[in-house]
């Protein structure tokens, strides 16, 4: 082998062996991230309630509260990863896009309400973000939407807030791709529409979400209806986005108590 050759060999050896560290560097870390938010779950414990100035927290929620009180809920869907706290932080709405839940910085983050959408007032649309891990965590699984046969099998999910009277089932009317488009695009932006208090913006989010979705439901929703829309990354195009649409099926709109 000549030397430019052997040059070349040990170049290409050296890219390899880095481009393999990093990327198992990468799987270790999102192991290691995933495995700190399942631990979470284990704090949901039966307590008493506790009364704040914002409503009475539930009691399997209180440890979690008290741990940090930025979390607002929990969402979860069956047969999936996706079982996670969800985090608000209306002044600086992307906080926990690389956070972890001890505040500490963490490339998968912990998924978080929209600053825009409210419990509170409430909002008819609560906008949930979750990163589209590469290792199959986070928001990743939410894809499994895209097949019709999964949401099937698969008509509802689970989102709580921490406070009396937020527990709810949610029924998915609608799931599709989209994106994030120039502000002077005409095309529907569904990301745009987390803080929802008129009939007509409901409508007209409800007309645009079935307009998009991969498959008819069936379902729809009527001003009045509580929606969660699950949101992340994909990667068909770039900035590319998918979304799942859900109405709660056991109450409508319900401030915390």
């Amino acid at each position: 082998m000549s030397l430019g050759r052997k040059i070349i060999f040990v170049i290409c050896l050296i890219v390899f062996v880095g481009s393999a560290g990093m990327l198992l560097n990468y799987f270790l870390t999102g192991m290691r991230e995933q495995s700190s938010l399942e631990d979470l779950a284990k704090l949901k414990a039966e307590r008493d309630d506790l009364k704040t100035d914002k409503g009475t927290v539930i009691g399997k929620y209180v440890d979690l509260y008290e741990a940090n009180s930025d979390i607002i809920g929990w969402i979860q869907v069956e047969d999936t990863k996706i079982d996670y706290p969800i985090m608000w932080t209306p002044d600086d709405g992307e906080y926990y896009l690389h956070r972890n839940f001890q505040k500490e910085q963490a490339s998968s983050g912990v998924p978080f309400m929209d600053a825009a959408s409210d419990i509170f007032v409430p909002t008819s649309n609560f906008l949930l973000y979750g990163h589209n891990m590469k290792n199959g965590t986070m928001f990743h699984d939410l894809l499994k939407y895209k097949d019709k046969d999964f949401y099937q099998a698969h008509k509802t999910f689970r989102f709580d807030t921490i406070y009396k009277g937020g527990q709810g089932t949610y029924e998915v009317i609608a799931a599709g791709y989209s994106k994030i488009y120039p502000e002077d695009s005409n095309a529907f932006k569904y990301y745009q529409y987390a803080g929802i208090t008129s009939e007509s913006d409901f409508n007209e989010y409800v007309k645009g979400v079935k307009s998009l979705s991969q498959y008819n439901t069936d379902v729809t929703a009527e001003y009045g209806d509580q929606l969660v829309t699950l949101s992340t990354c994909a990667y068909h195009e770039k900035n590319g986005r998918f979304f799942v649409v859900g109405k709660r099926t056991d109450a409508r709109q319900v401030k915390p108590q």
